[in-house]
């Protein structure tokens, strides 16, 4: 049997929590300004108005108070369900949730910063296997939401009396967001031949007509099923990327922009670049610690790199994971792109490192440059899957309507990865890893009529409809297998096509959830949190940070195994 984790969640996810506490709760209700209808049942429901904002809660709302409106046997005299919501971004996330939930009037929570097994082994929440497991045929399906679900989920999802008490909440995934818009004004694509160029303008195509490079999955058209095309003039490799970023800075432009108050966000982005240079298989290690490790290396301080043989990973020495070739690419491409050499001619913008810059900030800098006076745009942002949310909560598209902008019309790209090496261009899937750390449950206080609602409201929530209508509202996806129709996907916006389009089955990518029932992982959870892959080196600085600093990638790499060993032979003596 598991032993549930005794460390409390630690500052780690705290502080990840706020960068995705951007968006405030606009246009819901609130559980001051509604009015008690006694002649209804109260849910009462707890919702972190953050980054995914609050319009999906209020078409779920409207759908289950619809669909329980004449059901008369919750209390006598009574029929249908009230929702009555609490909002707001202070007590309803991270180790706030768990310190107050005891005391809390409410039946249902949606939230995030948070660790299941703090919560399970606290016994704060309802068990909800029947929720889980049974087919929703009451809402006219056959599927149960455990089906729905990956076995990485499952397996880390079922405490250690084989029940579920919560389910995850919405995907999130790191990347590198692109104005594709400024790509096509710029010819910022690189050229179907652009290998055989004499010099960096003459790599990029003339027009949006030219012909364009394969990009990073080495194809291009629909093969199989499979559309290949949309990466088509996007860098393929680390040195391409360096190329375009060079380009980008010729025509007197800004390659990148991220939140300087939260810099692990570059962290989170090449946690997510680790995963794409390993692949699913191999990245998993990091948290089934069962399996073959195949490109283990060292590195010499010149940058030779030497590599080990395959080794067989347990629970005896994970630590070896840290030796991972991807690890030391990744940490070699935000090296390159500290741009150390010449921190004047630099690929970032000046305000990246400065502490003021919130994530809202440099979403709404990103999208001001569009309309710039001094004609110097932007042309990526390091961000999350909910940027946009974010960005609308603040006004940044709606400052930009009277310039002829609007967000439905605005074309942003979700840039695939470029590969390490030519090798791997179209030899590997693009990898991606769904980082949320978010969940939805039922508080353990909740008995009798309300936990019976409080279950067939999560049930409703799982339905294909209801995550269907999530996925319009947010253009972000949930951790569980369903589809939308064309209708509704015609009414998301370019970049939340972008989003879908990872899970979709027209393209060739593979979704990492970074969960298991291993022990160690469990029991050390928040030490495998992204944010603390890049935070154990060199005091609390990032790899960029530290790169900025002039430590370089060789010797950041050693000291991640250096670091790790004694602390997993640590873990491994208390199984």
């Amino acid at each position: 049997m598991k032993d549930v984790l005794k460390k409390g969640l630690t500052c780690a996810c705290a502080a990840a929590l706020c960068l995705t506490a951007g968006v405030a709760a606009v246009g819901c209700r609130s559980a001051s300004s509604i009015e008690i209808d006694p002649n209804r049942t109260q849910l009462y429901v707890s919702v972190y108005g953050g980054g995914v904002g609050t319009e999906w809660f209020n078409h779920v709302v409207e759908g289950f108070e619809e669909y329980t409106k004449d059901m008369n046997t919750f209390e006598e005299g009574k029929s249908g369900v009230q929702i009555v919501p609490e909002i707001n971004k202070t007590t309803t996330a991270g180790s706030a949730i768990l310190t107050n939930i005891a005391n809390s009037g409410n039946d249902v929570f949606f939230t995030e910063g948070a660790y299941y097994y703090d919560f399970v082994s606290q016994n704060k929440l309802a068990p909800i296997n029947d929720v889980v497991t049974e087919p929703l045929t009451e809402f006219g399906e056959n599927k149960t939401i455990e089906s729905k679900m990956d076995q990485a989920l499952q397996d880390f999802y079922k405490a250690p009396d084989n029940n579920y008490y919560a389910l995850p909440f919405y995907d999130g995934f790191y990347g590198i967001i692109y104005n594709v818009d400024f790509f096509e004004d710029q010819n910022l694509y690189f050229a179907a031949d652009y290998r055989d160029a004499d010099s960096l303008d003459m790599m990029f195509v003339e027009s949006v007509d030219e012909e364009r490079s394969l990009g990073p999955d080495g194809r291009t058209g629909v093969i199989e099923g499979i559309d290949y095309s949309a990466d088509d003039g996007l860098p393929a490799t680390y040195e391409d990327f360096y190329r375009l970023c060079e380009r980008i800075v010729d025509l007197g432009h800004i390659p990148l922009i991220w939140p300087g108050m939260y810099p692990y966000v570059t962290s989170y982005v090449q946690y997510q670049m680790w995963a794409d240079y390993e692949g699913r298989d191999q990245f998993y290690l990091n948290f089934s610690f069962d399996g073959m490790a195949k490109d283990l290396i060292n590195v010499s301080d010149n940058g030779e790199i030497t590599e080990l043989p395959e080794t067989k990973i347990d629970n005896s020495n994970g630590a070896m994971l840290q030796k991972q070739r991807g690890k030391y690419e990744v940490l070699k491409f935000m090296e390159n792109i500290m741009h150390p050499e010449d921190p004047t001619d630099r690929f970032y913008h000046n305000l990246a490192f400065s502490p003021s810059l919130s994530n809202t900030d440099s979403q709404s800098t990103f999208l001001a440059s569009i309309v710039s006076t001094d004609n110097s745009q932007i042309a990526m942002l390091m961000d999350g899957n909910w940027w946009e949310e974010e960005a609308d909560s603040v006004g940044a598209f709606n400052s930009l309507v009277s310039y002829g902008y609007n967000r439905e019309d605005m074309r942003f790209g979700f840039m695939p990865f470029p590969k390490a090496t030519d090798g791997q261009v179209g030899n590997t899937p693009r990898t991606v890893v769904s980082i949320n750390d978010s969940m939805c449950m039922i508080n353990a206080k909740t008995t009798g009529v309300r936990l019976e609602i409080a279950k067939m409201f999560l049930r409703y929530c799982h339905t294909d409809a209801a995550m269907q209508q999530f996925t319009i509202d947010t253009g972000m996806t949930k951790p569980f297998n369903y589809e939308l129709t064309d209708t509704q996907e015609s009414q998301l916006t370019y970049f939340g096509k972008e989003m879908y389009a990872l899970k979709s089955p027209e393209r060739d990518t593979d979704i990492v959830y970074p969960y298991s029932d291993n022990q160690i992982f469990l029991d050390n959870f928040s030490q495998f949190h992204p944010y603390y892959w890049g935070f154990v080196i060199d005091g609390s600085y990032t790899p960029a940070e530290s790169f900025r600093s002039g430590m370089s990638a060789e010797e950041y790499f050693r000291r991640m195994y250096t670091y790790q060993q004694p602390r997993w032979a640590s873990w491994y003596e208390k199984l």
